[in-house]
């Protein structure tokens, strides 16, 4: 995947800055985010005709896509509060 076009910034994420999971979550996808997970963002982007935001990571070597719909019914609790679901954190072995 080409991560040139991709929004450097959504919300406190910072590209190429670690953030850790701080509260299991579950993507618009199906797929739970466990707690205490770390991973490095790479990007977003947003198509605002399905109110879709899409957060990009670098785990393990590939790219993991994370999809959330921006609306109440669906993962609007997480969109609107992504400082509580994703971290800010500081991996000890950047500091070596």
């Amino acid at each position: 995947m080409d991560t040139r076009q991709l929004k450097q910034t959504c919300a406190h994420l910072v590209a190429g800055k670690y953030y850790k999971v701080a509260k299991t979550f579950v993507d618009y996808d199906g797929v739970t985010r466990c707690k205490g997970e770390v991973w490095k963002f790479v990007g977003s982007s947003f198509l605002a005709y399905e109110s879709g935001l899409s957060l990009f990571f670098w785990v393990k070597g590939k790219v993991m896509h994370v999809r959330l719909q921006a609306i109440p019914e669906e993962q609007g609790h997480i969109t609107e509060h992504l400082d509580q679901y994703l971290a800010d954190h500081n991996p000890w072995w950047l500091f070596l």
